[in-house]
Order: C-alpha cells, then structure tokens, then sequence
C-alpha cells in the first residue's frame, strides 16, 4: 500500500507515525455484497514514511486491511485507490502498490 498525503488539499499536517502501530480510517462509500455501498474503516500499518515534499504530496509505505469481516477485500489489488477520511475530513489517498 502506499498512501499519498496532501496537505495542500486538506490532508494531515503530520504524518501517522511509521512502526508505531495501526492507524485507522475510513473509506467513503465502496461497492460490496451489502445491498447498498457504505463506508469501511480501513487500517494502516505503516512502515516506512517520506517526508519529503513531492508537489504537494508526502508518502507512506506499508500495509492495509479493513476492520470487518464483511469489507470489500477483494478490492485491495494492486491499482485500487481510495480516499481516506478523518472523521468527515479527507486526510489522504490509499494506492494499493
């Protein structure tokens, strides 16, 4: 998984700590087996961070799943993106690499 972070369109002023355990956020509405789309807490574990500003961007490297059972899972192959809230803030986008 890589996660772009964007400050400049709302994202985390600080980076979630690498190897400092799970972050957790959410996903809006995706397609699943449920009648109708709804949201997933998704989990970071992030293992690498790059601070550096690349056009307005930052990025994580590390691994990610979704806290329920009944998550679309099979939408975590490589080329899946999705953006990722706070709360009802975006703070980022997940890239499954």
């Amino acid at each position: 998984m890589g996660a772009l972070d964007s400050t400049l369109s709302g994202g985390r002023q600080i980076l979630p700590q690498a190897q400092g355990g799970l972050y957790y956020v959410i996903t809006p509405p995706l397609p699943s087996t449920l009648p109708e789309p709804c949201s997933w807490s998704l989990v970071l574990q992030i293992t690498q961070n790059d601070d550096a500003d690349t056009n307005g961007a930052r990025y994580s490297l590390g691994y990610a799943h979704f806290l329920m059972d009944e998550a679309p899972s099979d939408l975590l192959k490589p080329g899946f993106t999705v953006d990722i809230y706070e709360g009802p803030r975006k703070v980022g986008l997940v890239e499954v690499i």
